[in-house]
């Protein structure tokens, strides 16, 4: 008989609209666990768990700063049954999802080849790619992502970290490290590792006696990487009307330790470099071209020419007209 559970992988702070009490933190990053006849519970559950306890460890510190809204989807809705035969009621994952969705992971399960081949499931995932959802899975989750042609995130840092209890470790046992060890890697990467390290110790992370430690071990240059990728970024698309809160997103991190971050490894506030390329761009486009200063201001993203010729005084000490004069006398 199917047994029904009313108390395992409730929705975490996510009340009715009607209902939500006001968040303290300044940033709600949604994420939804798609769920499917067959899913593993232990590693769902954990996932659910890791960012509740997330968002109970910050309702008690001052510098709250993102509140994770986790929503049980499934591609029909209603009661899902797990592998141990436990019923879950869902939501239906529909396209209108999509506009507010951050992150959406896939757990593991025994179910998971009856997934892959479930057409619904895979055309919401491939939705969900085109409109730059992050997806990710757990376990053989990823057989879900690679039937649907997903790209997938990983949180390789984390992941080369921790290690698993044993190579003979359960299934459930497996699917939650392997829960735990992708939780952890998107709070670290979040809210930074004294967080995650936390959140480990209240879910009992017992067997990963070096788990603490590894967390804590920023890897260096992992993060110098991530920090110069995201330059890249910023230089590459610096014609276009980008924010620090995009390229933040692109890293798949909050925009507080993304400029912690980028100032850290890289010596300049985003804006700041993102405020250099635009202003470099613009100094080739007046040495290289006639084109009316007013034109190369909105094809540089600086908006006008007076927005222009001000950026140039404050920073060139001369006017655009002044710097490619100049520049057309040295050539």
């Amino acid at each position: 008989m199917t047994q029904t559970s009313s108390h395992v992988l409730v929705p975490t702070d996510c009340p009715r609209e009607s209902t939500r009490p006001v968040q303290r933190s300044n940033v709600v990053k949604d994420v939804a666990i798609v769920l499917y006849d067959g899913f593993s519970l232990p590693s769902a559950d954990t996932l659910a768990e890791a960012l509740h306890v997330a968002n109970e460890l910050q309702s008690k510190s001052s510098s709250n700063s993102l509140t994770y809204r986790v929503n049980l989807i499934s591609a029909r809705g209603g009661a899902v049954t797990c592998s141990s035969s436990m019923s879950v009621w869902t939501e239906r994952l529909a396209a209108r999802h999509f506009d507010r969705l951050d992150i959406l992971f896939i757990p593991g399960g025994s179910g998971v080849a009856r997934a892959s081949a479930d057409d619904n499931l895979i055309d919401l995932l491939r939705l969900a790619c085109a409109r730059s959802v992050s997806v990710t899975a757990i376990g053989n989750g990823h057989m879900v992502l690679s039937a649907a042609g997903v790209a997938r995130c990983d949180w390789p840092s984390m992941q080369q970290d921790i290690h698993l209890k044993s190579s003979s470790a359960s299934a459930p046992e497996h699917d939650r490290d392997q829960a735990l060890m992708t939780s952890l890697a998107l709070l670290k990467t979040d809210l930074g590792a004294e967080l995650a390290v936390r959140v480990a110790d209240r879910l009992g992370s017992g067997g990963h006696h070096s788990l603490a430690f590894t967390i804590g071990e920023m890897d260096a240059t992992t993060l110098d990487e991530k920090a110069r990728a995201s330059a890249r970024w910023l230089v590459q698309n610096c014609a276009k009307p980008i924010s620090v809160g995009d390229a933040a997103r692109t890293s798949s991190m909050s925009e507080r330790n993304f400029l912690r971050l980028f100032k850290r490894e890289i010596g300049v506030t985003p804006s700041k470099y993102l405020l250099r390329a635009r202003l470099d761009l613009t100094c080739k486009m007046l040495a290289n071209s006639d084109l009316p200063v007013d034109k190369i201001a909105r094809r540089t993203g600086l908006s006008n020419g007076e927005r222009l010729s001000k950026l140039f005084r404050k920073e060139l000490s001369m006017s655009p007209t002044e710097f490619r004069a100049r520049s057309q006398r040295k050539s």
